[in-house]
Protein backbone atom coordinates (compact mmCIF):
# COMPACT_ATOMS: atom_id res chain seq x y z
CA UNK A 1 0.00 0.00 0.00
CA UNK A 2 1.48 3.34 -1.07
CA UNK A 3 1.58 6.56 0.87
CA UNK A 4 -1.42 8.89 0.44
CA UNK A 5 -0.98 11.70 -2.04
CA UNK A 6 -0.96 15.35 -0.98
CA UNK A 7 -4.45 15.75 -2.45
CA UNK A 8 -5.72 12.85 -0.36
CA UNK A 9 -4.16 14.33 2.77
CA UNK A 10 -5.74 17.70 2.01
CA UNK A 11 -9.19 16.17 1.52
CA UNK A 12 -8.93 14.28 4.79
CA UNK A 13 -7.67 17.37 6.66
CA UNK A 14 -10.59 19.46 5.48
CA UNK A 15 -13.06 16.70 6.35
CA UNK A 16 -11.66 16.54 9.88
CA UNK A 17 -11.81 20.34 10.09
CA UNK A 18 -15.50 20.37 9.22
CA UNK A 19 -16.21 17.55 11.63
CA UNK A 20 -14.60 19.68 14.34
CA UNK A 21 -16.72 22.68 13.32
CA UNK A 22 -19.86 20.53 13.41
CA UNK A 23 -19.02 19.40 16.92
CA UNK A 24 -18.37 22.96 18.06
CA UNK A 25 -21.65 24.17 16.51
CA UNK A 26 -23.64 21.51 18.36
CA UNK A 27 -21.78 22.27 21.58
CA UNK A 28 -22.38 26.03 21.42
CA UNK A 29 -25.84 25.92 19.84
CA UNK A 30 -27.45 22.55 20.65
CA UNK A 31 -30.76 23.57 19.06
CA UNK A 32 -29.28 22.85 15.63
CA UNK A 33 -28.09 19.30 16.31
CA UNK A 34 -31.02 17.58 14.50
CA UNK A 35 -30.61 19.77 11.42
CA UNK A 36 -26.86 20.30 11.17
CA UNK A 37 -24.87 18.13 8.80
CA UNK A 38 -21.74 18.05 6.67
CA UNK A 39 -22.44 17.93 2.95
CA UNK A 40 -19.52 16.41 1.08
CA UNK A 41 -19.57 17.70 -2.47
CA UNK A 42 -16.64 19.21 -4.33
CA UNK A 43 -16.14 21.13 -1.11
CA UNK A 44 -17.27 20.42 2.41
CA UNK A 45 -20.28 22.43 3.60
CA UNK A 46 -21.50 22.64 7.17
CA UNK A 47 -25.21 23.09 6.56
CA UNK A 48 -28.18 23.92 8.76
CA UNK A 49 -31.51 22.96 7.21
CA UNK A 50 -34.30 25.37 8.06
CA UNK A 51 -37.49 24.19 9.77
CA UNK A 52 -40.49 23.63 7.47
CA UNK A 53 -38.23 24.30 4.47
CA UNK A 54 -36.24 21.08 3.89
CA UNK A 55 -34.87 22.37 0.58
CA UNK A 56 -33.52 25.55 2.09
CA UNK A 57 -30.44 25.90 4.26
CA UNK A 58 -27.64 28.12 5.44
CA UNK A 59 -24.14 26.86 4.93
CA UNK A 60 -20.53 27.45 5.94
CA UNK A 61 -17.90 26.62 3.34
CA UNK A 62 -14.49 27.52 2.00
CA UNK A 63 -14.99 29.41 -1.26
CA UNK A 64 -12.41 30.44 -3.84
CA UNK A 65 -12.93 33.97 -5.13
CA UNK A 66 -10.51 34.84 -7.89
CA UNK A 67 -7.11 34.18 -6.30
CA UNK A 68 -8.32 34.14 -2.69
CA UNK A 69 -9.94 31.49 -0.53
CA UNK A 70 -12.32 32.70 2.16
CA UNK A 71 -14.69 31.34 4.76
CA UNK A 72 -18.22 32.14 3.66
CA UNK A 73 -21.59 31.82 5.40
CA UNK A 74 -24.30 31.85 2.73
CA UNK A 75 -28.08 31.66 2.66
CA UNK A 76 -28.04 29.51 -0.45
CA UNK A 77 -31.70 29.84 -1.39
CA UNK A 78 -31.76 33.64 -1.48
CA UNK A 79 -28.52 34.63 -3.25
CA UNK A 80 -29.48 38.26 -3.89
CA UNK A 81 -31.10 39.21 -0.59
CA UNK A 82 -29.99 36.51 1.82
CA UNK A 83 -27.15 36.95 4.23
CA UNK A 84 -23.61 36.57 2.95
CA UNK A 85 -20.68 36.88 5.36
CA UNK A 86 -17.00 36.32 4.63
CA UNK A 87 -13.83 36.03 6.71
CA UNK A 88 -10.17 35.36 5.89
CA UNK A 89 -9.17 31.71 5.65
CA UNK A 90 -6.31 32.22 8.08
CA UNK A 91 -6.70 33.76 11.51
CA UNK A 92 -10.47 33.36 11.87
CA UNK A 93 -11.48 31.47 15.00
CA UNK A 94 -13.75 28.43 14.85
CA UNK A 95 -16.04 30.13 17.37
CA UNK A 96 -16.54 33.05 14.99
CA UNK A 97 -17.45 30.71 12.14
CA UNK A 98 -20.03 28.60 13.98
CA UNK A 99 -21.54 31.62 15.74
CA UNK A 100 -21.90 33.39 12.37
CA UNK A 101 -23.59 30.30 10.93
CA UNK A 102 -25.92 30.19 13.93
CA UNK A 103 -26.81 33.89 13.60
CA UNK A 104 -27.54 33.57 9.87
CA UNK A 105 -29.66 30.46 10.40
CA UNK A 106 -31.75 32.15 13.10
CA UNK A 107 -32.25 35.22 10.90
CA UNK A 108 -33.19 33.13 7.85
CA UNK A 109 -35.61 30.94 9.79
CA UNK A 110 -37.32 33.88 11.45
CA UNK A 111 -37.12 35.98 8.27
CA UNK A 112 -35.56 38.76 10.27
CA UNK A 113 -32.51 40.96 9.63
CA UNK A 114 -29.22 39.81 11.10
CA UNK A 115 -28.58 41.26 14.54
CA UNK A 116 -25.60 43.46 15.27
CA UNK A 117 -22.65 42.95 15.00
CA UNK A 118 -23.17 40.15 12.44
CA UNK A 119 -25.20 42.43 10.16
CA UNK A 120 -22.01 44.45 9.70
CA UNK A 121 -19.91 41.33 8.96
CA UNK A 122 -18.20 41.72 12.33
CA UNK A 123 -17.89 39.00 14.96
CA UNK A 124 -17.78 41.26 18.02
CA UNK A 125 -19.40 44.43 19.25
CA UNK A 126 -17.30 47.60 19.05
CA UNK A 127 -17.66 51.35 19.04
CA UNK A 128 -18.01 51.25 15.26
CA UNK A 129 -20.74 48.60 15.23
CA UNK A 130 -22.58 50.55 17.92
CA UNK A 131 -22.24 53.72 15.86
CA UNK A 132 -23.54 51.84 12.81
CA UNK A 133 -26.59 50.76 14.82
CA UNK A 134 -27.22 54.35 15.91
CA UNK A 135 -26.92 55.63 12.33
CA UNK A 136 -29.24 52.92 11.01
CA UNK A 137 -31.78 53.92 13.67
CA UNK A 138 -31.51 57.49 12.28
CA UNK A 139 -32.21 56.14 8.78
CA UNK A 140 -28.69 56.65 7.52
CA UNK A 141 -27.60 53.93 5.08
CA UNK A 142 -24.49 52.22 6.46
CA UNK A 143 -22.58 50.48 3.67
CA UNK A 144 -19.69 49.06 5.60
CA UNK A 145 -18.14 48.64 9.03
CA UNK A 146 -14.50 47.69 9.43
CA UNK A 147 -13.49 47.15 13.04
CA UNK A 148 -11.85 43.72 12.98
CA UNK A 149 -12.77 42.04 9.69
CA UNK A 150 -11.11 43.48 6.59
CA UNK A 151 -13.06 41.23 4.22
CA UNK A 152 -16.35 42.17 2.57
CA UNK A 153 -18.49 40.24 0.08
CA UNK A 154 -19.76 42.03 -3.02
CA UNK A 155 -22.49 40.25 -4.96
CA UNK A 156 -21.87 40.08 -8.72
CA UNK A 157 -24.67 37.83 -10.01
CA UNK A 158 -27.00 35.06 -8.88
CA UNK A 159 -24.24 32.47 -8.73
CA UNK A 160 -21.17 34.31 -7.53
CA UNK A 161 -19.72 37.12 -5.48
CA UNK A 162 -16.48 39.03 -5.21
CA UNK A 163 -14.48 39.85 -2.09
CA UNK A 164 -13.05 43.26 -1.25
CA UNK A 165 -10.05 43.20 1.07
CA UNK A 166 -9.18 46.50 2.73
CA UNK A 167 -5.51 47.11 3.42
CA UNK A 168 -4.40 47.44 7.03
CA UNK A 169 -3.21 51.00 6.47
CA UNK A 170 -6.82 52.17 6.23
CA UNK A 171 -7.41 51.35 9.92
CA UNK A 172 -10.89 51.11 11.47
CA UNK A 173 -13.78 52.95 9.86
CA UNK A 174 -17.43 53.05 8.96
CA UNK A 175 -18.79 54.04 5.55
CA UNK A 176 -22.26 55.49 5.12
CA UNK A 177 -24.32 57.16 2.46
CA UNK A 178 -26.46 60.29 2.64
CA UNK A 179 -28.43 62.03 -0.11
CA UNK A 180 -25.51 63.36 -2.15
CA UNK A 181 -22.32 62.18 -0.48
CA UNK A 182 -20.33 59.27 0.84
CA UNK A 183 -19.26 59.55 4.48
CA UNK A 184 -16.38 57.83 6.22
CA UNK A 185 -16.10 57.94 10.01
CA UNK A 186 -12.68 56.68 11.11
CA UNK A 187 -11.41 55.76 14.54
CA UNK A 188 -7.65 56.23 14.83
CA UNK A 189 -5.51 54.97 17.73
CA UNK A 190 -3.84 58.36 18.32
CA UNK A 191 -6.17 60.95 16.79
CA UNK A 192 -9.54 59.49 17.73
CA UNK A 193 -12.55 60.23 15.50
CA UNK A 194 -12.24 61.68 11.99
CA UNK A 195 -15.05 62.43 9.53
CA UNK A 196 -14.47 62.67 5.76
CA UNK A 197 -17.00 63.21 2.98
CA UNK A 198 -17.00 62.75 -0.78
CA UNK A 199 -19.61 64.63 -2.80
CA UNK A 200 -21.10 62.97 -5.87
CA UNK A 201 -20.27 65.88 -8.14
CA UNK A 202 -16.62 66.07 -7.04
CA UNK A 203 -15.26 62.60 -6.39
CA UNK A 204 -12.57 63.72 -3.92
CA UNK A 205 -12.46 63.16 -0.18
CA UNK A 206 -12.62 66.20 2.09
CA UNK A 207 -12.10 66.35 5.84
CA UNK A 208 -14.84 67.82 8.00
CA UNK A 209 -13.73 69.79 11.06
CA UNK A 210 -15.45 67.63 13.65
CA UNK A 211 -13.47 69.24 16.46
CA UNK A 212 -14.82 72.69 15.65
CA UNK A 213 -18.39 71.37 15.83
CA UNK A 214 -17.72 69.69 19.19
CA UNK A 215 -15.99 72.72 20.74
CA UNK A 216 -18.09 75.39 19.05
CA UNK A 217 -15.04 77.10 17.51
CA UNK A 218 -14.33 78.44 14.05
CA UNK A 219 -11.74 75.73 13.42
CA UNK A 220 -9.71 73.20 15.36
CA UNK A 221 -5.90 73.27 15.17
CA UNK A 222 -5.42 69.50 14.93
CA UNK A 223 -7.15 66.61 13.16
CA UNK A 224 -9.48 64.36 15.09
CA UNK A 225 -11.54 64.35 18.25
CA UNK A 226 -10.38 62.14 21.16
CA UNK A 227 -12.46 59.04 21.89
CA UNK A 228 -13.76 60.57 25.10
CA UNK A 229 -14.33 63.96 23.47
CA UNK A 230 -17.62 63.01 21.84
CA UNK A 231 -20.31 60.41 22.56
CA UNK A 232 -21.43 57.93 19.94
CA UNK A 233 -24.92 59.46 20.01
CA UNK A 234 -23.46 62.91 19.33
CA UNK A 235 -21.38 61.51 16.49
CA UNK A 236 -24.42 59.80 14.98
CA UNK A 237 -26.41 63.05 15.22
CA UNK A 238 -23.58 64.92 13.51
CA UNK A 239 -23.53 62.53 10.56
CA UNK A 240 -27.31 62.23 10.31
CA UNK A 241 -28.31 65.87 10.83
CA UNK A 242 -25.34 68.23 10.43
CA UNK A 243 -23.37 67.12 7.36
CA UNK A 244 -26.10 67.99 4.87
CA UNK A 245 -26.04 71.59 6.10
CA UNK A 246 -22.48 72.12 4.93
CA UNK A 247 -22.14 74.38 1.90
CA UNK A 248 -19.06 72.86 0.26
CA UNK A 249 -18.31 75.98 -1.78
CA UNK A 250 -18.09 78.08 1.38
CA UNK A 251 -16.74 75.44 3.78
CA UNK A 252 -13.73 74.42 1.69
CA UNK A 253 -11.65 76.97 -0.13
CA UNK A 254 -11.14 76.51 -3.89
CA UNK A 255 -8.66 73.89 -5.02
CA UNK A 256 -5.05 75.04 -5.21
CA UNK A 257 -2.92 74.26 -8.24
CA UNK A 258 -1.31 71.25 -6.58
CA UNK A 259 -4.62 69.31 -6.59
CA UNK A 260 -7.23 69.54 -9.30
CA UNK A 261 -10.86 68.65 -8.74
CA UNK A 262 -11.56 64.94 -9.25
CA UNK A 263 -7.96 63.80 -8.69
CA UNK A 264 -8.62 61.80 -5.48
CA UNK A 265 -6.42 64.30 -3.60
CA UNK A 266 -3.35 63.36 -5.62
CA UNK A 267 -0.53 65.78 -6.33
CA UNK A 268 0.41 65.75 -10.02
CA UNK A 269 4.00 65.28 -11.09
CA UNK A 270 5.35 68.51 -12.55
CA UNK A 271 8.45 70.58 -12.86
CA UNK A 272 9.95 71.78 -9.60
CA UNK A 273 7.75 74.30 -7.83
CA UNK A 274 9.12 77.71 -6.88
CA UNK A 275 9.46 78.32 -3.11
CA UNK A 276 6.25 80.33 -2.79
CA UNK A 277 4.17 77.71 -4.60
CA UNK A 278 5.85 74.97 -2.59
CA UNK A 279 4.85 76.63 0.69
CA UNK A 280 1.30 77.17 -0.57
CA UNK A 281 1.00 73.51 -1.55
CA UNK A 282 2.22 72.35 1.86
CA UNK A 283 -0.11 74.71 3.75
CA UNK A 284 -3.05 73.55 1.63
CA UNK A 285 -2.33 69.89 2.34
CA UNK A 286 -1.88 70.40 6.07
CA UNK A 287 -5.17 72.30 6.12
CA UNK A 288 -6.91 69.51 4.20
CA UNK A 289 -5.56 66.98 6.70
CA UNK A 290 -7.14 68.96 9.54
CA UNK A 291 -4.44 71.31 10.82
CA UNK A 292 -6.71 74.32 10.99
CA UNK A 293 -4.34 77.02 12.25
CA UNK A 294 -1.36 76.48 9.94
CA UNK A 295 -0.59 79.40 7.66
CA UNK A 296 2.30 80.93 5.77
CA UNK A 297 4.77 82.60 8.06
CA UNK A 298 6.74 85.82 7.88
CA UNK A 299 10.41 86.53 8.02
CA UNK A 300 12.48 83.51 9.01
CA UNK A 301 9.40 81.43 9.82
CA UNK A 302 8.18 79.60 6.74
CA UNK A 303 4.98 78.39 8.43
CA UNK A 304 3.25 79.44 11.62
CA UNK A 305 0.79 77.85 14.04
CA UNK A 306 -0.38 78.56 17.56
CA UNK A 307 -0.58 74.83 18.41
CA UNK A 308 2.61 73.57 16.73
CA UNK A 309 6.25 74.52 16.42
CA UNK A 310 6.86 73.90 12.71
CA UNK A 311 10.35 73.27 11.38
CA UNK A 312 11.25 72.78 7.72
CA UNK A 313 14.57 71.01 7.21
CA UNK A 314 16.30 70.51 3.89
CA UNK A 315 19.02 67.95 3.36
CA UNK A 316 19.60 64.31 2.47
CA UNK A 317 20.84 62.84 5.75
CA UNK A 318 18.45 60.63 7.71
CA UNK A 319 17.00 62.35 10.77
CA UNK A 320 18.00 60.84 14.10
CA UNK A 321 16.27 60.48 17.45
CA UNK A 322 18.51 63.12 19.01
CA UNK A 323 17.44 65.65 16.39
CA UNK A 324 13.77 64.92 17.13
CA UNK A 325 14.44 65.21 20.87
CA UNK A 326 16.01 68.63 20.33
CA UNK A 327 13.05 69.78 18.25
CA UNK A 328 10.60 68.46 20.84
CA UNK A 329 12.43 70.38 23.55
CA UNK A 330 12.19 73.62 21.60
CA UNK A 331 8.48 73.09 20.98
CA UNK A 332 7.79 72.18 24.61
CA UNK A 333 9.54 75.34 25.81
CA UNK A 334 7.01 77.29 23.73
CA UNK A 335 4.11 75.26 25.12
CA UNK A 336 3.58 73.59 21.76
CA UNK A 337 4.12 70.29 19.97
CA UNK A 338 6.05 69.93 16.74
CA UNK A 339 5.47 69.37 13.04
CA UNK A 340 8.63 68.50 11.15
CA UNK A 341 8.77 68.89 7.36
CA UNK A 342 11.83 67.36 5.76
CA UNK A 343 13.24 66.52 2.35
CA UNK A 344 15.08 63.50 3.79
CA UNK A 345 14.09 60.32 5.62
CA UNK A 346 13.79 59.44 9.30
CA UNK A 347 15.07 56.49 11.34
CA UNK A 348 12.63 54.06 12.94
CA UNK A 349 13.63 55.03 16.50
CA UNK A 350 13.16 58.69 15.57
CA UNK A 351 9.70 57.96 14.13
CA UNK A 352 8.79 56.09 17.31
CA UNK A 353 9.94 59.05 19.42
CA UNK A 354 7.86 61.42 17.28
CA UNK A 355 4.78 59.31 18.00
CA UNK A 356 5.58 59.28 21.71
CA UNK A 357 6.00 63.06 21.70
CA UNK A 358 2.67 63.44 19.82
CA UNK A 359 4.45 65.11 16.93
CA UNK A 360 4.04 64.83 13.16
CA UNK A 361 6.79 64.23 10.61
CA UNK A 362 6.23 64.59 6.86
CA UNK A 363 8.52 64.22 3.87
CA UNK A 364 8.09 67.07 1.36
CA UNK A 365 8.64 66.52 -2.34
CA UNK A 366 10.48 69.57 -3.68
CA UNK A 367 9.09 68.89 -7.15
CA UNK A 368 5.39 68.81 -6.30
CA UNK A 369 5.09 69.76 -2.64
CA UNK A 370 3.39 66.45 -1.89
CA UNK A 371 3.47 65.39 1.75
CA UNK A 372 4.26 61.80 2.73
CA UNK A 373 3.87 60.80 6.41
CA UNK A 374 7.00 59.46 8.09
CA UNK A 375 5.59 58.48 11.49
CA UNK A 376 2.41 56.67 12.53
CA UNK A 377 0.70 59.74 13.97
CA UNK A 378 1.23 61.63 10.70
CA UNK A 379 -0.10 58.62 8.73
CA UNK A 380 -3.35 58.79 10.68
CA UNK A 381 -4.04 62.19 9.08
CA UNK A 382 -4.22 60.61 5.60
CA UNK A 383 -7.47 61.11 3.77
CA UNK A 384 -9.30 57.92 2.67
CA UNK A 385 -7.64 56.08 -0.16
CA UNK A 386 -4.21 57.58 0.43
CA UNK A 387 -2.99 55.41 3.34
CA UNK A 388 0.34 53.68 2.83
CA UNK A 389 -0.21 50.03 1.89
Amino acid sequence: MGFPTSDMVSVMSWHLKFQSLHGLLVERHPVWEPRASIVADKNNILKITLADEPDRGVGLAVVRVRHTQVWAVIDGMDPFHGNLLVWPLQGTSDETLVDALHACAVAAERREPLPSPWRWNESGASELTELADLLAARRVTVDRVLAGNRYRALRTDIASFDVEITQRGEGQFLEARTDDMDVRVSLKPALGWLVDVRYDQEGVWRRVDLGAWVDGQMSSPEPGVPRDGITLSQLADFVAHELHRIDAAEYWRPESEYGEQGDENAVPASSQLPPTSLVEAVVAQLTERGFGDVSEGRGDSVLRSDRFWIEWRKGSSRLSTSMLQRLNGIAAAEGRRFILLTTSDISRPAAAFADQARGYVFHVSQDTGELMPLNSRASETDLPGSAVR
